[in-house]
């Protein structure tokens, strides 16, 4: 791969037998591979499994944008935010066994006690204990906090749905108030109720955000995790509200502890 020049610099896509790539403020010129007249080997088919699904993870949870304003751009890398999301989770979550994980987030300081996230009905059940920014300045700034995640779903029980799908999820914002603990419930509904509760075998993973007065993101918590749940026959819905790609309701509040 080469460094793109003159007007190549400007172009993207495919170029007869070079493509074009950008990263970062670079462009690099890239010789499209030939097409291989053997079938692919186990390896390789792994490797396309494998990179697929750090693309739909990375791509659902740039969907949150709550979550993306973490992921910044690295220059010094021509890393685009996304990039980095890629390849934090390249590799690192099993669809086979559910085993490994997702990273939501780096941690940028925001100390969450005891988070926990499980599954009930047609929804999630999301705990805190406590939680703090380490920075003091983001920690006097902090007015309210959510969580917010994905969730990996395997074992359709419909031949017409895929092997397994993502969803997120996301609370509404609750005032922070000094040595409170958070709870919160979220719901499906509608079509996504059903979309929910069409997979047998669930997973969640999950971060705390909190934002400022004006309701600018200040703090992110690292990324917690729910045990593998078998989730078949749940039932019932209520409210609405929009939540990324998803229709859900929250109910919920902070707990003085």
């Amino acid at each position: 791969m080469a460094l793109a020049t003159g007007f190549m610099k400007e172009m993207y896509g495919v170029l007869g037998e070079v493509a074009i790539v950008h990263r970062g403020k670079k462009a690099f010129v890239r010789k499209r591979p030939t097409k291989s007249l053997k079938p692919p080997t186990e390896l390789a088919l792994a490797k396309k499994a494998k990179f697929g699904l750090a693309g739909k993870i990375a791509g659902k949870i740039s969907s949150i944008e709550d979550i993306k304003y973490f992921w910044k751009p690295d220059p010094d890398k021509n890393q685009t935010g996304y990039n980095r999301l890629f390849h934090a989770n390249h590799g690192q979550f099993d669809i086979e066994d559910f085993s490994g994980k997702i990273v939501l987030s780096e941690g940028n300081g925001l100390e969450v006690l005891n988070p926990s996230i499980a599954f009930e009905g047609s929804g999630l059940v999301i705990n805190c204990d406590s939680f703090e920014s380490v920075d003091a300045e983001k920690r006097e700034a902090a007015k309210y906090i959510r969580t917010t995640g994905i969730i990996v779903l395997k074992n359709s029980r419909s031949e017409a749905c895929p092997e397994y799908d993502l969803m997120t999820f996301m609370s509404d914002m609750f005032p922070i108030v000094k040595g409170e603990k958070f709870s919160a419930r979220i719901k499906y509904l509608a079509g996504d109720v059903v979309r929910f509760q069409n997979y047998a075998v669930k997973k969640a993973f999950g971060v705390f955000i909190t934002v400022d007065g004006e309701w600018e993101l200040t703090d992110i918590s690292e990324t917690f995790e729910s045990d593998l749940s078998d989730n078949s026959g749940c039932v019932g819905s209520e409210g609405a509200e929009n939540v990324g790609n998803e229709v859900s309701e929250t109910k919920g509040n902070i707990l003085e502890g």
